[in-house]
């Protein structure tokens, strides 16, 4: 069996409400796939609330036109109310459902009393925490032409190194249970000269910060083609003895516990024959399925 720990109940772009009927599907969706369990895990910038309790962080940046690209697109992403999330997926639960609650917690340097803040009222089974901005530069997203251009000006090598630092600075928080696509700068391709700082510094982060190590489908789905992470980091979180779950990252019911085969013969490869998935915040251990066979 699997647990897929990486949900979310709206694509991007789109604000479908967040009904049960649409939960339902996905539950659906993930029986027929060998998913027996799903943690709904739904982005941080998709709730008011957070929106206001985080405003205008992205003015820190200091560059206007990467700030103004960061609040049109946060500004149309929000959608819904975090207690009215809650509420759907406990009520899911407490129904008999295999639905688990979480949240997926963007790290926002200099805002972690405010994200504390926020997560603080809620009895969350996992917190996945992940960084998609550097400054106000949203660098994992190519369909903002803004984002996408920066690339060009930037120096790789010290990109991935800015990357590195912040989720040293993530998982030193302890807010998070899971670092999620821990190599994600990879999304498009960009390769640092050399890839072992990052890969050390996750393993080395999540260490530190007591977390397990997501490996996503998602990138398969990406023109970088490849699961995130790479297979160095997932032999060096083997040896140093950290946990790992399995993520889709889907945004569909369809996409739900999707490549979870591959993944599995990724974690096998890497040295792991269990998997991790968390309830209540703490982690349960999972024989990793036997590949399956024609």
């Amino acid at each position: 069996m699997y647990v897929d720990s990486h949900v979310h109940l709206q694509p991007h772009g789109e604000k479908p409400v967040m009904t049960r009927e649409r939960l339902e599907r996905y539950v659906e969706a993930g029986r027929a796939a060998g998913v027996e369990r799903l943690a709904f895990t739904e982005h941080l910038f998709r709730f008011h609330e957070a929106l206001a309790l985080l405003r205008d962080w992205w003015d820190d940046d200091g560059d206007p036109v990467l700030a103004a690209a960061t609040h049109k697109y946060l500004e149309d992403e929000v959608s819904a109310s975090i207690a009215e999330y809650v509420r759907l997926i406990e009520e899911a639960k407490a129904d008999g459902l295999p639905v688990l609650l979480g949240l997926e917690m963007d790290w926002v340097p200099g805002r972690e009393k405010e994200l504390r803040a926020f997560l603080a009222p809620y009895d969350w089974d996992i917190v996945l925490g992940s960084v998609h901005w550097i400054g106000a530069w949203g660098f994992d997203s190519a369909s903002i032409p803004a984002f996408a251009a920066e690339w060009e000006r930037r120096d790789v090598d010290a990109v991935f190194a800015d990357y590195a630092q912040l989720v040293r600075d993530l998982a030193d928080s302890k807010l998070a249970d899971v670092l999620a696509h821990p190599d994600l700068p990879k999304i498009q391709g960009h390769r640092p000269s050399n890839q072992t700082p990052l890969h050390a510094a996750i393993v080395e982060a999540a260490s530190r910060g007591g977390c397990a190590v997501e490996i996503n489908s998602n990138g398969y789905n990406k023109p970088v083609r490849e699961a995130y992470p790479h297979i160095d980091v997932l032999r060096r979180a083997h040896e140093a003895g950290l946990a790992i779950t399995l993520a889709s990252d889907a945004h569909q019911p369809e996409r739900v516990g999707e490549r979870f085969d591959d993944l599995a013969s990724l974690a096998r490869e890497a040295g792991y024959e269990q998997f991790a998935s968390f309830e209540a915040r703490r982690a349960t251990f999972h024989p990793l399925p036997e590949p399956s066979r024609s």
